[in-house]
């Protein structure tokens, strides 16, 4: 299937373009899967995402908070936390994310493959795209 243009000019769709550009960066959908299971702290987010320094984790966040797909939310203390949510608008990515969890189990994965082993082989950390999403 190709996908063309609104207008019928060969090439990629806008809107496609658009989305490999903000969720093709690295990171930042780990970050949103990480996010489908509810709001993290940094800290929190850092952990669950390996690999991803805490300077390129900030980069990534503001990022997808300029997009309208995660808010930064200061609950004031004692002691002041800072916690980050998906927006209606993130959230709108669980099917399209769980649909390429599955993708990637029938097409990338071998079976009988365990997750360390499949973390193992990659380049990039291992994280569950549609953890849960049901």
């Amino acid at each position: 299937m190709t996908v063309t243009r609104p207008d019928d000019e060969e090439g990629v769709c806008g809107a496609i373009t658009q989305v490999f550009s903000l969720l093709g960066k690295r990171w930042s959908g780990l970050i949103i899967a990480t996010l489908l299971d509810g709001p993290a702290r940094f800290s929190r987010i850092v952990r669950l995402v390996p690999g991803v320094s805490e300077r390129m984790m900030s980069e990534r966040l503001s990022e997808l908070a300029a997009a309208g797909l995660v808010a930064r939310e200061v609950h004031e203390g004692p002691p002041v936390t800072v916690q980050y949510r998906l927006t209606p608008r993130g959230e709108a990515l669980r099917p399209a994310l769980a649909e390429l969890e599955r993708w990637g189990s029938e097409q990338l994965v071998e079976p009988g493959a365990t997750p360390a082993a499949v973390g193992a082989a990659r380049s990039g950390p291992s994280r569950r795209a549609g953890h849960g999403a049901q």
